[in-house]
């Protein structure tokens, strides 16, 4: 039989089944499509060896006035702007405070350890700490305390402990003078915790105060038995009920004593949990009865009651009953309420998690401590951005690179600027500052529908008068907005359930709002991408496009990645454009993971998606700079990368690969025999090489099965192999460094064949 030409039609399509998607392609990863066809991505180096602390959230690019070229970049824990590869800690002052006479107590002889007492410090573990003015005292140098410091352990409201790398003479000693403690934004969270979405969860569950420490030894996913560095703050309490509980009781449980009970958690009464969401003197209300795996059953008088503690260690969720010294060892039971149990590493972070409301409950509580995600924006040659839901900050070019960003409501001149906020940028051409989800004129409350803008040319000015162009506008549908992106000639804004269109019109109103769509959203602040006049992102169930009108890109890999996503986790998702190659890329997270590990790629000039896996967290394309950028991890430190630069993994090969469907002869009536492959790719650099894999199935619900693998080189003509089977897939990959390849047709030799 002759050969036979294999043309497969372009992008990679997972709605049908493989066999039915004949002469397409089925699977991929780090590949892109050009004109039809195939090629391998483009592989990344990194900017500088330097490292960042945190996993980064947030990019943006500008230029100064005199040519420089900045980045800023927030992480969990900080924000930097970089400038030449080099990075600058300009994360904004929290509080400064000078300490009372000696706060500083020493730990055991030779260590480092210092407990520092201030009075309602407000950090959290993990917080950044600077002293200045610290004396010596037991050993313990004044290089060794006067730095910045990583706030290891939280006491109470009043002390907390830090490493400082040096060495005490006796121990137990108290001194340090009257230094002044100067303390960073509190850090965000690095993940959240599963929740019914967008507002739920830790994002809209825990309450300002709750105990933290952290692990003193690694714990197996089965280890009953936890050590903490300091179990003090971790509640434990047992008493009797004081009268029978009938099977059906759900209002109120009377206990002979609740005063060591807390307000909010859970009981253990015989072998039924009870949550219970007050208290009032000894009996606790509002009942849920049969929780956590457990069956309603009747309770007679005397019965022990024990409260049942619950613990959060990264994602997992983690009862107990007692304790023994720093040890949980009673009643513990892993992976709680929806949670995965797993094993920690040591010193990992331990949060009292029965401060937590409303868990796995939709709210729109704002709270402290959330998932640490940024909006920025340049205001000229000065930086603007806020955490979100935190206070807008302004960093000033002119003052340099190691000065810190500052409130908006501390800038010189500033007038009823807001001090939280959802999210700011600003608008176009006509240069107003525009907060979203902000506090109101003359409040503190966040109104997660409003929208405050300052005064045309004049960032500070917020205050509504006659000859100002500063205001504001509340949106009428949904609860709050989610996210707001800028185009050339409007700002799009989106709520939890519709879309609005922000237009300059000029005195007397300033901006227009107008619905451009109900019943449609986005599933995280960061999900949009802008591409001149058009806008995509990312809702819960589809792609979407705006081009002055809405629409659903009809997305060929939809059922692959919305059946296989963490959407507990999609606050982190986020989109990004590549428009060196006419992409957007929609990074997100597959149901087994935590962290960003797959994207789904649209080429919006050919209409074709491809899937793959790669980490990042954030990205920029490509404007001051030649390249776009990412932050990714290496080697368990966060780095950002200039991607399209290299066909290489940072140095290394990367794995990229590109997989048919089924193919077959006379529809699969006969099996068939390929002996030979023509292969028609083009391969560049020194030594590169690819793969081409058969594979082979005799019914469609077969695994199939590697036939075949014929190495490719840039001289090769033709290749044997031996592969038989009813259908066959056809799989072209590379693994070595220096390899770009593009692929076209191929042509195989295939003759029918009958059964062995």
């Amino acid at each position: 039989m002759p050969f036979v030409k294999f043309t497969f039609n372009p992008g990679i399509n997972r709605e049908a089944t493989a066999y039915s998607n004949e002469n397409g392609w089925f699977n991929s990863d780090l590949i892109r499509f050009r004109k039809g066809f195939p090629e391998k991505m483009g592989g990344w180096t990194k900017l500088s060896t330097a490292t960042i602390q945190g996993t980064g959230r947030s990019m943006h690019i500008w230029s100064a006035l005199d040519g420089a070229k900045y980045m800023g970049l927030g992480t969990e824990s900080k924000f930097y702007v970089e400038e030449g590869g080099n990075y600058f800690d300009i994360t904004p002052i929290r509080r400064t405070v000078t300490l009372g006479s000696n706060p500083f107590t020493s730990g055991t002889a030779g260590s480092g350890i210092v407990t520092v007492t201030d009075t309602a410090h407000g950090a959290v573990v993990g917080d950044f700490v600077t002293f200045t003015g610290a004396t010596l005292f037991d050993g313990i140098t004044t290089g060794d305390l006067n730095k910045e410091h990583t706030i290891t352990q939280i006491i109470g409201a009043n002390s907390y402990k830090i490493d400082t790398g040096g060495s005490a003479s006796s121990g137990s000693t108290a001194g340090g003078g009257t230094p002044v403690a100067t303390y960073q934004l509190n850090i965000g969270l690095t993940t959240e915790v599963a929740g019914t979405g967008f507002g739920s969860g830790l994002f809209g569950g825990l309450t300002l105060t709750f105990s933290q420490t952290t692990l003193n030894g690694l714990i197996s996913d089965s280890a009953t038995s936890i050590i903490l560095t300091s179990a003090t703050d971790f509640e434990t309490a047992s008493t009797t009920i004081a009268a029978n509980v009938s099977l059906d009781e759900t209002g109120s449980i009377t206990l002979a004593s609740a005063t060591s009970f807390p307000d909010i958690g859970t009981v253990l009464i015989d072998s039924e949990k009870i949550r219970y969401a007050s208290k009032s003197g000894n009996i606790l209300n509002d009942l849920t009865r049969g929780t956590d795996g457990t069956t309603q059953v009747a309770h007679t008088s005397s019965a022990s009651a024990d409260f049942v503690g619950l613990i959060l260690i990264e994602d997992e969720l983690i009862q107990y009953t007692g304790k023994t010294s720093e040890t949980l060892d009673t009643g513990v039971v892993r992976g709680v309420r929806g949670t995965t149990a797993a094993a920690h590493a040591d010193t990992t972070v331990v949060k009292e998690a029965n401060a937590f409301v409303t868990w796995g409950g939709a709210t729109s509580t704002i709270t402290s401590q959330q998932l640490r995600l940024f909006a920025q924006d340049n205001w000229g040659e000065d930086l603007i951005f806020n955490v979100v839901d935190g206070a807008p900050y302004y960093w000033d070019k002119t003052l340099g690179l190691s000065t810190r960003a500052t409130t908006f409501a501390s800038q010189s001149g500033a007038s009823d600027a807001p001090t939280i906020t959802r999210q700011m940028l600003v608008s176009g051409t006509d240069r107003h500052v525009v907060c979203f989800g902000c506090n109101a004129l003359g409040e503190t409350a966040q109104d997660l529908l409003l929208v405050r803008w300052s005064d045309q040319e004049s960032a500070f000015d917020w205050t509504p008068t006659a000859t100002n162009t500063s205001g504001s506008q509340r949106l009428s549908t949904g609860s709050e907005i989610i996210a707001a992106e800028k185009t050339r000639q409007e700002t799009l804004i989106w709520t939890d359930t519709s879309l609005y269109a922000m237009r300059f019109t000029g005195p007397p109103f300033t901006f227009g709002f107008a619905m451009v769509s109900n019943n449609v959203s986005v599933i995280s602040p960061n999900a949009t991408a802008v591409v001149g006049d058009k806008i995509f992102w990312m809702d819960r169930e589809n792609f979407y496009a705006y081009t002055g009108r809405l629409q659903v890109i009809p997305c060929t890999v939809l059922r692959y990645v919305f059946d296989d996503v963490n959407l507990d986790q999609s606050r982190k998702f986020f989109a990004a454009s590549n428009r060196m190659f006419d992409e957007v890329f929609f990074f997100y997270i597959s149901s087994s993971a935590t962290e960003i590990d797959r994207y789904v790629k649209f080429n919006y000039t050919e209409n074709t998606w491809d899937i793959g896996s790669l980490s990042r967290t954030a990205w920029v394309d490509f404007g001051i700079h030649t390249n776009p950028r990412g932050v990714g991890s290496d080697s368990g430190t966060e780095v950002v990368y200039v991607h399209e630069n290299t066909e290489n993994d940072d140095g290394s090969a990367m794995n990229s690969f590109i997989e048919s469907s089924d193919f077959d002869i006379q529809d699969g009536n006969n099996f068939q025999f390929i002996s030979k492959i023509i292969p028609d790719i083009v391969l560049t650099g020194t030594g590169a090489e690819v793969d081409y894999v058969l594979k082979t199935r005799n019914y469609p619900n077969d695994s199939l099965a590697t036939e075949a693998t014929a190495t490719i080189t840039a001289s090769t003509q033709k290749a044997d192999v031996r592969a038989r089977g009813r259908t066959a897939t056809l799989r072209v990959a590379s693994s070595t460094v220096d390899t770009a390849w593009t692929l076209g047709d191929t042509r195989v030799n295939i003759r029918q064949d009958g059964r062995r």
